[in-house]
């Protein structure tokens, strides 16, 4: 790049420092605290504080609010770098409602409205990213690009989180989501290397254009 950086450039350089000096911390910090909170339910270390379940959730909350932040900054500096096609009111709204979706995440309990906040928030994520200016590689499972879209593989790990947020009030009581919670988190650490890679090349490429992309 020649020249000095835009305020424009400055903004999508946010989403990959975010990740780097917050997200992936989080994350690390979240895994190992699960680990340890399934030592302590199994009685494996009962020494234990007893405090160690609540910080896995805590930091899984932060987290997966952090990639929302993240994919919500991105998909800002690619509509603002391509246009918005007369949309940018509705693509604000759509913005905000995704945000105070999350934020109703973070505060009710009642199972049917996390699932219901959960869902919402996610839509925002698709509804945003599904418009032109986002850069997905391909949209469609059975072309090559769509594996190794970092949005795509971005969207799924959101998605998961999301999801593990939503049941954690029941994790504790049914063991049926215990497992699936776990599996989901396995797959979850996956999916961050494939993002951390993707994430990587589309730099090295100069196609890092959209949140997730």
């Amino acid at each position: 790049m020649n020249g000095p950086l835009t305020a424009l450039d400055w903004l999508g350089l946010l989403h990959p420092v975010l990740a780097i000096l917050f997200i992936y911390p989080v994350a690390g910090a979240a895994i190992r605290l699960g680990i340890l909170a399934r030592e302590k339910r199994t009685g494996y270390n009962t020494a234990l504080p007893e405090t160690v379940p609540t910080e896995h959730w805590q930091h899984g909350r932060w987290l997966v609010s952090a990639m929302v932040v993240a994919s919500l900054i991105a998909y800002l500096e690619s509509f603002l770098r391509h246009g918005a096609d007369g949309r940018s009111g509705v693509l604000l709204l759509a913005g905000i409602g995704t945000v105070v979706a999350l934020l109703a995440l973070w505060r009710v309990q009642q199972p049917a409205l996390r699932a219901s906040f959960t869902g919402l928030c996610l839509a925002g994520l698709l509804g945003l990213g599904a418009q032109p200016q986002i850069e997905r590689l391909a949209d469609l499972p059975w072309q090559a690009d769509f594996w190794r879209s970092h949005y795509w593989s971005g969207l799924l790990l959101t998605a998961l989180l999301l999801m593990s947020l939503a049941i954690r009030p029941l994790i504790p009581q049914i063991s049926r989501l215990r497992r699936l919670h776990v599996s989901a988190m396995l797959l979850a650490c996956v999916l961050f290397a494939v993002v951390a890679i993707t994430g990587c090349r589309d730099l090295l490429s100069g196609m890092a254009l959209s949140p997730l992309g």
